[in-house]
């Protein structure tokens, strides 16, 4: 068993709109968003247990990130379809509620160019498409970058005038691996821009004893959904240490909106551990 970690967070026009965690395959998290799936997709299978899950903000919207295995591994039929074959890892997308699932496939590093020139001053972490539920792809191709915020806010303006970025040009980023990515459509026209980003983490004292971590980033104040979510904006002592915030966010990541039992409508927000 293990504690699941924030792994990253979307942003798009400074509001998270997606969450990704990390855990054992084994977690009871990562057990019961398998089963809430499962009761809407049934005899769902990957060719290896997935143990990276995401919550859609504000719907009833799930993911599963699961690597690819070449047509030899000894599970490749649990992939559902050739396609999905000889990649990196795919994105499975689940909507609860139209009964839709789509895939997002990474591709291999070089199986694939860039849509658009990239500038040289950016790094392509990595290229993907998304696959409909008939496993067509759609040839609307992501590319994922890191560098410098002048430098992706150049690039992205060059593209599209009146983009809206993530997050502020002056706000920092925490770690190397921060990705923006862009996403373009069949036109091979830049639609949009979404921050994919690790958080600074810091292990706190919670009520009694118990310990657990915090999530801050240097955007977290200019975040306009920040109390949905596990980040805080960081607090500091008289000394400039960082400090516990005075209301815990532990349990932010354990709650789940599923549809309401009555059939009335709409959604209840619920704990994991309740269902």
């Amino acid at each position: 068993m293990s504690n699941p970690v924030l792994y990253r967070a979307w942003i798009q026009n400074k509001k998270v709109v997606h969450r990704t965690y990390w855990a054992g395959s084994d977690d009871d998290e990562v057990k019961k968003i398998k089963a809430e799936i499962a009761k809407k997709f049934p005899g769902e299978t990957w060719p290896h247990e997935p143990n990276v899950w995401g919550v859609k903000m504000g719907a009833n919207k799930y993911s599963l990130h699961g690597c690819s295995c070449p047509p030899n591994y000894k599970d490749s039929s649990k992939i559902q379809n050739s396609i999905l074959l000889n990649h990196d890892f795919i994105k499975y997308f689940y909507d609860l509620d139209t009964t839709t699932k789509t895939m997002e496939v990474v591709y291999k590093e070089g199986a694939v160019m860039p849509v658009v020139t990239v500038p040289s001053n950016l790094t392509v972490a990595y290229i993907t498409d998304m696959c409909n539920a008939s496993f067509e792809m759609q040839a609307t191709q992501a590319i994922y970058v890191t560098g410098t915020n002048d430098n992706v806010w150049a690039w992205a303006e060059s593209l599209k005038s009146d983009v809206v970025m993530p997050i502020s040009k002056n706000k920092k980023l925490a770690h190397a691996d921060d990705m923006f990515k862009f996403q373009f459509n069949n036109a091979k026209e830049l639609v949009e821009v979404t921050l994919v980003a690790h958080l600074e983490r810091y292990m706190v004292y919670g009520e009694g004893t118990n310990l657990y971590e915090e999530y801050t980033a240097d955007y977290a104040d200019e975040l306009t959904n920040l109390a949905d979510t596990e980040i805080v904006v960081a607090k500091l002592d008289n000394h400039g240490n960082r400090i516990a915030q005075s209301q815990s966010k532990e349990n932010i990541k354990e709650y789940v909106k599923v549809p309401k039992s009555d059939g009335s409508g709409g959604y209840d927000t619920v704990l994991l551990k309740d269902l």
